[in-house]
């Protein structure tokens, strides 16, 4: 099977997406500007057991569910990533009348007069490939 470009280059966006979410989990946070917390992915343990004068905040509770949340939020950017990443690979970029035969009926043939950038918009089909003017 050919791949075209697009299914080339969003595999490689999708593991960039998922290095920044990874990244994003690793990063250290300070918890309502007052309590400094370590990274999610290494348990958001509260970096000074001691809350602030005033409020009613709970360091070590605090940091580990704002932790929980980081963790979740860079989890699901990751999974719709990988979603992306095999829909894409997946999807056939052929024309539904070049699969059925009838490639003289095909309605998407026209980006692929456009040269090298338009061929990897328009129909993949070999009797399209190439059709520049």
């Amino acid at each position: 099977m050919n791949y075209t470009s697009q299914q080339k280059a969003v595999p490689l966006i999708a593991l960039g997406v998922m290095l920044l979410a990874i990244g994003y989990a690793l990063l250290p946070f300070q918890f309502a500007d007052a309590i400094d917390c370590g990274a999610p992915l290494l348990g958001a343990e509260a970096k000074t057991q001691t809350a602030p004068a005033a409020g009613f905040i709970r360091p070590t509770e605090d940091c580990l569910a704002s932790g929980k949340s980081r963790l979740t939020v860079s989890g699901v950017v990751a999974f719709v990533a990988v979603l992306a990443a095999a829909a894409a690979v997946g999807l056939q970029p052929l024309s539904a009348e070049c699969n059925s035969g009838s490639h003289d009926d095909c309605s998407q043939w026209w980006p692929n007069v456009l040269g090298s950038v338009g061929e990897r918009f328009g129909c993949q089909c070999d009797c399209h490939a190439g059709e520049a003017w």
